[in-house]
């Protein structure tokens, strides 16, 4: 997402220039570590402040832990957004956040052939509902809701270019209590997907899908453990894409732009993002995977959000809906 400047002129949170300028390095480091444009900075007074000020009223009124959502189409700036407000909520307002991604909380790799041996061989390729361990992802929050002052626990994290999760000492760790914490995921906050799953979309559900299991297994899974999931979000936000059809565009300017540091050297060492880069015929492929929940979420999320982010074809925030009760 680039700067608009008019965008937050409605909320009602003076922003001290001040605190802009001293949170203008934090804001530039978490950028830099997820190798973000460095441009992006120059939201921080139009979008990332006011948004995180208003959020923090929100943290002062809630009973424990308050739990953000925030979904979005595939490369529609989520980690980015809530790493960066993540970042300015600790460092601008003393309030203890972190972020938890659905891409770290897959199945293990052996789970997921199993399931998928088991089940249907499309679930051998991570990314839609039935390939996360939703029984972790539960406990997960249930801890963390309940961290108290001291206690410590590990944060799971998966690595994508061994496609399985990380060994437990690299698990990332926070200490308690916890005041926010953001689940951030491309289908955060979905619901079951309703009619039309007895035909195919595209040429992967009709080649290898005909008879409809997958989907259908998809579909059961949103109704069940996803549904429990999802019903822990205090706030759900969306960031709502022009068209299908750019999702794509944003994935694939993604690739290129993990592809272009993928041999970055840090303090030399050679430093390979634990990510394999798709090609652009690939990733249309691989995207077949995501397309029906992508364009169900595309149709519903908007009125099923609290927060709504629109998003040009440039990927520039041109409306903003919140609540209007602060």
């Amino acid at each position: 997402m680039n700067r608009n400047p008019k965008l937050l002129n409605g909320w009602k949170h003076e922003v001290p220039d001040s605190l802009a300028g001293r949170l203008r390095f934090e804001v530039e480091q978490t950028l830099k570590s997820l190798y973000a444009s460095d441009a992006l900075v120059d939201q921080l007074g139009a979008l990332y402040l006011p948004f995180s000020t208003w959020l923090s009223s929100k943290v002062k009124s809630a009973n424990g832990p308050l739990v953000v959502g925030l979904g979005g189409p595939q490369g529609s700036g989520k980690t980015t957004f809530s790493r960066v407000v993540s970042r300015v909520l600790c460092k601008g307002f003393d309030i203890k956040s972190i972020v938890v991604s659905l891409d770290d909380l897959y199945r293990t790799r052996k789970d997921r052939l199993h399931y998928a041996q088991t089940m249907h061989p499309l679930f051998a390729t991570r990314g839609v509902p039935g390939t996360h361990d939703i029984d972790m992802a539960l406990m997960l929050s249930e801890r963390l809701r309940t961290l108290k002052d001291g206690e410590i626990m590990k944060l799971p994290a998966f690595d994508k270019s061994l496609d399985d999760r990380k060994p437990v000492h690299l698990w990332s760790e926070v200490q308690g209590p916890v005041d926010v914490i953001f689940l951030e995921g491309w289908c955060v906050g979905a619901s079951a997907l309703g009619d039309g799953l007895d035909q195919p979309m595209n040429r992967l559900e009709k080649d290898k899908d005909q008879d409809g299991v997958w989907r259908s297994l998809i579909n059961q899974h949103l109704q069940e453990g996803y549904k429990d999931l999802f019903a822990n979000i205090d706030i759900m936000m969306w960031m709502e894409a022009p068209d299908y059809d750019v999702v794509y565009q944003w994935r694939n300017k993604q690739e290129r732009m993990l592809e272009a540091h993928l041999h970055d050297i840090h303090g030399g060492v050679l430093d390979t993002l634990d990510i394999k880069v798709m090609s652009p015929e690939a990733l249309k492929g691989f995207m077949q995977y995501y397309e029906r929940l992508t364009r169900h979420l595309m149709a519903t999320m908007s009125e099923r959000s609290d927060v709504v982010f629109r998003l040009n074809h440039q990927q520039e925030v041109t409306g903003l809906r919140f609540p209007t009760e602060h």
